[in-house]
């Protein structure tokens, strides 16, 4: 599935909304004087603006820092899907996921999906999805990228399915190796 436009890890760039949907919306009130250091050590300055765009490896250094700071003691595969789980709250509450998830209400869970490659463009400079059918419940879907978090991205998508008013979503991943991940999503209609 690779192609040759795909860019390398490290011209790979998450987009400041995704940011700003975690640090200042969906870890409301969890931002300690100890992670916000240790955020600026690794080179997000929560004491400053924003900057428009982060390089991908750093934001996942951020991640397992937020894990660790956060849920201390918790097992990754444990922290990680509530580090997803707060992600999605957080960026639903800014001025672009206020307006993307409008949207994914009206759409429903399967329209919702159909529109997945090009919601997930918008979050970065990288991502490419394909999508394959199975049912009007079910589909696999094909990344070009593979997260170091176990549970994060099968949690970030159950709760993007329930934003688009799925009944008990479920994500798996079928397979995960060279930087893609395939995975299955499922729901139950209303």
């Amino acid at each position: 599935m690779k192609s040759p436009q795909d860019l390398p890890l490290e011209h790979r760039f998450v987009y400041a909304q995704v940011v700003e949907g975690l640090l200042e919306h969906g870890l409301n009130g969890r931002v300690s004087p100890r992670l916000k250091a240790r955020l600026k050590e690794a080179g997000v300055d929560l004491g400053r603006p924003l900057l428009p765009t982060y390089p991908v490896l750093l934001w996942l250094r951020c991640l397992h820092i937020i894990v660790e700071e956060t849920w201390p003691g918790l097992p990754p595969e444990q922290a990680f899907p509530r580090l997803a789980a707060a992600h999605v709250e957080g960026y639903g509450r800014t001025l672009i996921g206020r307006a993307v998830y409008g949207v994914m209400r009206l759409l429903g869970p399967r329209r919702l999906v159909l529109r997945l490659p090009q919601t997930l463009r918008a979050t970065d400079n990288y991502t490419r999805v394909e999508l394959t059918e199975k049912d009007p419940t079910t589909f696999e879907m094909w990344m070009n990228s593979a997260l170091p978090c176990p549970g994060y991205s099968e949690t970030l998508f159950e709760s993007l399915l329930r934003v688009g008013g799925a009944e008990s979503p479920r994500v798996l991943i079928l397979t995960q190796d060279d930087g893609e991940t395939r995975y299955l999503l499922t729901w139950k209609e209303r």
